[in-house]
């Protein structure tokens, strides 16, 4: 009988005489592929005897000189027999190197392969880690947010509105200071438009008040522009002048 070994290593499998495998004890194999030496033991099979085979310690018949003769015969027969165990002890002390044309290989993963999908797991966790990181001004300008989380851990990104150019109209009316303007997407490429601060500042470049605008568009296409509109009522009398950047701070 014939029974497949397979290396724990590199999975290559390996076609094995029964009678090569001490089922007992085992014995220690060796991959021809990649070297590995560990020791194979075999689960314990009950070998039944077959009609016909004698059973030891069954008296002879036939008289005394049949039962001397058989005795004289059952003495060699385990002469014998002790012999050929002594000789398969011996030879299944050794190391059975596989791969040989007593136990031929019959199917591998092969170092080629194990290495290609080694291989592709590293590139895929490499991706996950890098992309977020060379790409963060693309992840910044589609989820302004993610400026904390890049700034909490050290990374500089291009910041907010990058890409977005702000056009300020101030008007000081009596009673108000009006702010209209409009915001262009200067890329070819689709932009979040983050919430837009603006600031009343004095004549010495002094920041006395500021508004919120959290635009509604969301996003803005290529090449077009937004309109936006902030009134602050009852501004400071020393505010002559205002500046707008993207964000809340």
């Amino acid at each position: 009988m014939q029974m497949i070994l397979t290396c724990p290593s590199c999975e290559t499998r390996y076609q094995v005489d029964d009678a090569a495998i001490d089922r007992a004890a085992g014995r220690q194999v060796r991959c021809a592929n990649c070297g590995y030496l560990w020791h194979f033991a075999p689960a314990l099979v009950d070998n039944l005897p077959t009609e016909g085979t004698p059973v030891r310690g069954t008296p002879a018949r036939g008289g005394p000189a049949q039962a001397a003769l058989a005795t004289a015969t059952a003495g060699a027969a385990t002469a014998d027999a002790g012999a050929l165990e002594g000789n398969a002890g011996s030879t299944l002390s050794t190391t059975l190197d596989l791969g040989s044309a007593a136990a031929p290989a019959i199917g591998r993963m092969g170092h080629g392969r194990r290495a290609i999908f080694q291989a592709g797991v590293i590139l895929v966790v490499a991706a996950a880690v890098l992309v977020p990181i060379l790409g963060r001004n693309t992840v910044v300008r589609t989820w302004p947010e993610a400026t904390k989380v890049y700034d909490a851990v050290g990374l500089k990104t291009a910041g907010p509105g990058t890409g977005l150019d702000i056009t300020l109209r101030p008007l000081r009316n009596e009673g108000s200071f009006v702010v209209t303007g409009e915001i262009t997407n200067t890329t070819d490429q689709l932009l979040s438009v983050p919430p837009l601060r603006l600031a009343l500042r004095d004549t010495n470049k002094n920041e006395v008040e500021f508004q919120i605008i959290d635009l509604q568009v969301g996003t803005l296409p290529a090449g077009k522009v937004a309109q936006f509109k902030a009134v602050f009522e009852h501004p400071s009398v020393t505010a002559t002048d205002v500046v707008a950047t993207f964000g809340r701070e």
